[in-house]
């Protein structure tokens, strides 16, 4: 009797333990902006929501506003404040290029594991931690000198713009006093700043007249294909050319150039009146831009491509010209589809001349057309969830209940396809990644039953 006491005992705190709750409370000081009438709300992230479901109270009319709310021990997100009750999240706090924004995130704040309750002090649009809103943040200045020596500088001039921190075409222009071709401007920004941007030749909205820097070393497919500064902390002078991606503005270019071919066996299709199209990833252009032929009539449509040494890019097949990507092929839970990215393919750096065989809607890789054996796995998002999303030294995976002691096989993949950590798991509720020997960037991570997959990714800084 005394060993079932014991054993209902210590059940009972591991099942207490499981549901543990802790409280969450925010601060918010308002006294540096005028308070919208519709409020103050915290929201964003995987835990708070959207603007409007987390009001926030000034009971005592101090300008300080409050709110608490319980999550369960080991919860982490992602958060914002909003001053105003703004379904397009424009009233949002802007702290773009701050340390306490994370600008893969929105430039929302990051809220670590819970372990006990917590109160969170802060100011609107501050990344003081005090609540003061006394910024403690040094101010640097950011020097851009950009060799235009390779173009023909638009009528409208040159500008940086760009990472949700330098505006759009037309906001921050460079100048060229001297006439030698180089054209400068100088941006203060607090220490520690980081943001993506890139050069526009021209005012264009919608910018068309950016820099093409697709395939190159210094462009993020994963953004535009911008370029990353930061964090910066002192004095700095970027030295770059429009279009290339040398760092002593020298305008070196790189001749060196590959080809690319693909060809799609389209024998599963019913083939469009208007054709099979190659597109997206920021380097493939829209449906319609990129037409693939098939001259002899056998099924398989080629298009190549001439790219630099290098070049990766995300990319898709369609089976007509949608503009609204309708007619895309559908690659949702198929390992060769990557689902933060519209579930495109990717390709990964190619060093020489390269043929890729595909087919549509399908994930072999021999043009074959033969089914891999997983087109029936289900997407299920409540398989696992991974905390934190920022990983310092390590992130863990946490498995939904209904999995748990289900065998699940685990892989880490980096955003340029390669494979860097693969497991087995069915005996843990939690599988813990040690990221201390990744390199910087994002991650993607896959978790697939014998019934069903799903993908979720996570930085590492």
């Amino acid at each position: 009797m005394k060993r079932l006491l014991l054993l209902t005992f210590f059940s009972s705190m591991l099942i207490g333990q499981a549901f543990a709750q802790v409280n969450v409370t925010f601060e918010l000081n308002t006294t540096e902006i005028e308070v919208d009438p519709t409020g103050i709300y915290v929201a964003g992230g995987s835990g708070f929501g959207n603007p409007g479901d987390n009001p926030m109270e000034d009971p005592d009319e101090d300008g300080i506003y409050t709110i608490t709310l319980q999550r369960e021990v080991g919860f982490s997100s992602h958060y914002t404040f909003l001053n105003g009750n703004c379904g397009d999240w424009s009233c949002k706090e802007d702290i773009g290029g701050l340390p306490c924004a994370d600008p893969t995130n929105f430039n929302d704040r990051f809220l670590p594991e819970l372990t006990e309750d917590v109160t969170i002090k802060a100011c609107f649009g501050n990344c003081a931690d005090d609540g003061s809103c006394v910024s403690m943040i040094d101010t640097i200045a950011i020097t851009f000198e950009l060799n235009a020596e390779l173009i023909e500088v638009s009528e409208e001039g040159l500008f940086i713009a760009g990472g949700g921190t330098f505006g759009d075409p037309g906001d921050n222009p460079l100048t060229d006093t001297d006439g030698d071709g180089i054209y400068t401007t100088t941006i203060l920004k607090p220490a520690g700043f980081s943001s993506f941007y890139t050069f526009t030749n021209g005012a264009c909205p919608d910018y068309s007249c950016k820099e093409n820097l697709a395939g190159l070393p210094c462009a993020d497919p994963a953004n535009f294909n911008d370029r990353f500064l930061g964090p910066i902390n002192e004095d700095t002078t970027i030295r770059a050319c429009f279009g290339t991606c040398d760092d002593d503005g020298s305008c070196t270019i790189v001749t060196d150039s590959i080809e690319i071919t693909f060809m799609l066996n389209t024998e599963t299709i019913e083939v469009d009146p208007t054709g099979i199209f190659i597109a997206g990833g920021g380097n493939f252009g829209v449906p319609g831009d990129n037409p693939m032929v098939d001259p002899d009539g056998d099924g398989i449509y080629t298009f190549t491509s001439t790219r630099p040494v290098g070049f990766s890019s995300h990319y898709t097949f369609l089976n007509g010209n949608c503009p609204d990507w309708s007619c895309k092929e559908d690659l949702a839970g198929l390992p060769c589809a990557d689902p933060n990215a519209f579930n495109d393919r990717f390709l990964d750096s190619a060093m020489e001349n390269m043929t890729i065989l595909a087919c549509f809607g399908n994930c072999v890789a021999d043009g074959s057309c033969m089914s891999v054996g997983v087109n029936e796995l289900e997407l299920d998002e409540t398989l696992f969830t991974l905390a934190p999303t920022i990983a310092q030294g390590f992130t863990e995976i946490r498995f939904g209940d209904a999995v748990r002691g289900v065998q699940k096989n685990i892989t880490v993949t980096s955003i340029a396809g390669q494979l860097i950590h693969k497991a087995t798991d069915s005996a843990n509720d939690v599988h813990r990644l040690n990221t201390e020997g990744y390199l910087p960037g994002v991650y993607f991570t896959s978790v697939r039953t014998e019934n069903a997959v799903f993908t979720r990714k996570f930085i590492v800084q």
